[in-house]
């Protein structure tokens, strides 16, 4: 279920959101990454561990969007990242099974474009890809292959968002994994979701009220 999924969860979502390092060559991560030694191993670790200490010291700044719950989703409760990112993740689960995590982070920036095509809306792009080649690397998926990269919308509305597709191998398994990045409200956030590779169209459908959702005007927190 969704609560003994969690730490896994925020493991990854560590290294997408605060640990990893930003690509600025601004290429797609490869089908290999290259290999890290056992001491480069035990650092990622250490560091994910330390970052998760410190967000439990923390309290969880407040939703700059409202955190809706579209019919047939629930969601936990918010819960802090590291004090650097002042932010927070929040884990989704709709009834189909669909896992999906938000992040919500300023990582420290007074003044934050909406523009997806800022240099501060790409750099969390390549910092989130990043993770991904390095959850690689500690075991978590034996491969991932980016697809697809582009521009959208949230589901049904105006809200742009760079978006990209990762195919990731587990057990001889295909995922697709999509993220998602946008800013508003000077605060940058980011969505992840994984699911089968032939079970994407039927979860786009269940993805889509939720992505309107958070895109929408009135999902703004006042």
């Amino acid at each position: 279920m969704i609560h003994s999924a969690f730490r896994t969860i925020i493991f990854l979502g560590l290294l997408l959101v605060c640990i990893s390092g930003c690509d600025q060559s601004g290429r797609a991560t490869s089908d290999s990454p290259s290999q890290i030694s056992a001491s480069e191993r035990q650092q990622l670790l250490d560091a994910a561990a330390r970052a998760e200490l410190e967000s439990l010291d923390s309290k969880p700044p407040a939703p700059n969007i409202t955190l809706t719950t579209p019919s047939g989703w629930s969601k936990t409760e918010t819960r802090a990242l590291p004090p650097a990112d002042h932010g927070f993740t929040v884990a989704y689960e709709h009834d189909s099974g669909l896992a999906v995590t938000l992040y919500q982070f300023t990582r420290g920036h007074n003044s934050i474009s909406n523009d997806v095509n800022s240099p501060l809306l790409k750099e969390e792009m390549q910092h989130a890809k990043k993770g991904i080649e390095q959850a690689v690397q500690l075991g978590y998926w034996q491969a991932a292959k980016e697809t697809e990269f582009k521009t959208v919308k949230l589901g049904d509305s105006e809200q742009q968002a760079l978006w990209s597709q990762f195919h990731l191998t587990v057990d001889d398994m295909i995922l697709a994994s999509d993220i998602y990045v946008w800013a508003q409200n000077n605060t940058f956030f980011k969505l992840r979701c994984t699911s089968r590779s032939e079970d994407i169209a039927s979860n786009q459908a269940a993805l889509d009220p939720l992505l309107t959702a958070l895109g929408s005007p009135a999902a703004t927190a006042k």
